[in-house]
C-alpha cells in the first residue's frame, strides 16, 4: 500500500471558512482504488492571508486571500477519523525565514514540505512567466534553484523538498548533465546532513516535460546518501491521486531504494518497496 505525501485539496467545493468532508471522502476513495492507504493533505501557504509578504511579487499576493483558521479548523476535525497526516506546501524564499517560521508555528503541522517555486519574482512553473527561462543562463537559473532548495533544507523548516527538479517544467534546455551532478550531489549532501527527506513526484507527467521529478540521476545520488524519500502525487482533484506511482515505484528501485517514507502523526514512518 502507498501513502500519497502531496495532496492538495484547494480546487475543491470549499469555502474560505469550510472544507467538506465529502470532498476529502473522494480523494481517499480514489486514493484506495490505486492501493494508497493514507494522504498527506496540504495546502500551499501563499493562499492564506497569514502568509501575506511571505512570497515576491503580485502574482502571490493576490492568492493570499483566505484565512488560517478555515484550514486548521477542518484539519482539527478529520484528523482524529481519517487515514491521513496533516501539512503545509510553504516556498521558502531564504531572505523571508523568519517570517516563514513565525507562519509555521502557528499550527502543531504533521510535516510541512519545502518547496522553491520562485527566484526572485519569477514563478519558475508560473505559465504567464515561462519566458524568463531565456532570460538568463540556464546554468545560472538551475544553481540558484538549488542555493534556494540547500538554504531550505538548512532551516530546518521542513520534513521533505519537493518536485527537486522543478525547473525542467516546460522541458526546456538544461545544462549539461555533467553540470547538474555537481548540483545533485551538493543538494543531497545538504539533505543527508539535515536528515530531510527527497520527493518523489508523479506530477511531472502532467506537465510539459513528461518526466517524474526527479532525474533518474538525482535520485541516484539521494540513495548514495542515505536519503530517504516520499512518494507524491501533487493531486489537486481526487483522480491525480496515487496516479503514476507503479512508475515511481520503478524509478525508486532502480536507484536502489527499498523503502519510501511518509510523516504521519508519529513522526517518519517506513514502507516497503
Amino acid at each position: 500500500m502507498w501513502f500519497d505525501h502531496h495532496v492538495h485539496m484547494e480546487h475543491g467545493p470549499y469555502s474560505p471558512l469550510e472544507y467538506p468532508i465529502a470532498w476529502l471522502e473522494e480523494f481517499l476513495a480514489v486514493g484506495e482504488g490505486r492501493g494508497v492507504s493514507g494522504i498527506g493533505i496540504v495546502e500551499h501557504a501563499y493562499r492564506f492571508t497569514e502568509a501575506q509578504g511571505l512570497l515576491p511579487g503580485e502574482w502571490s499576493r493576490q492568492r493570499c486571500r483566505y484565512p488560517l483558521a478555515g484550514y486548521t479548523a477542518f484539519l482539527d476535525v478529520v484528523r482524529p477519523s481519517y487515514p491521513i497526516a496533516v501539512g503545509l506546501e510553504m516556498d521558502y524564499v531564504p531572505e523571508n525565514e523568519n517570517g516563514i517560521r513565525t507562519f509555521l508555528s502557528r499550527y502543531p503541522w504533521d510535516f510541512v514540505l519545502g518547496s522553491i517555486h520562485f527566484i526572485g519574482d519569477f514563478g519558475l512553473d508560473v505559465s504567464e512567466m515561462k519566458e524568463q527561462y531565456f532570460h538568463q543562463p540556464v546554468e545560472e537559473i538551475w544553481t540558484q534553484y538549488y542555493a534556494y532548495s540547500m538554504k531550505a533544507a538548512q532551516s530546518g523548516l521542513f520534513q521533505a523538498i519537493t518536485h527537486p527538479d522543478l525547473p525542467k517544467i516546460y522541458g526546456f534546455q538544461k545544462p549539461p548533465e555533467s553540470f547538474l551532478l555537481g548540483l545533485y550531489r551538493e543538494f543531497v549532501e545538504v539533505l543527508a546532513d539535515m536528515g530531510v527527506a527527497l520527493e518523489i513526484n508523479t506530477a511531472g507527467l502532467r506537465r510539459p516535460v513528461k518526466e517524474i521529478y526527479p532525474h533518474p540521476a538525482l535520485l541516484a545520488e539521494a540513495n548514495r546518501a542515505h536519503v530517504p524519500i516520499t512518494f507524491a502525487s501533487d493531486a489537486h482533484e481526487p483522480e491525480n491521486v496515487g496516479l503514476y506511482f507503479p512508475q515511481a515505484r520503478v524509478l525508486a528501485r532502480e536507484a536502489g531504494y527499498d523503502t519510501v517514507v511518509f510523516f504521519g502523526p508519529r513522526g517518519m514512518e517506513h514502507i516497503a518497496l
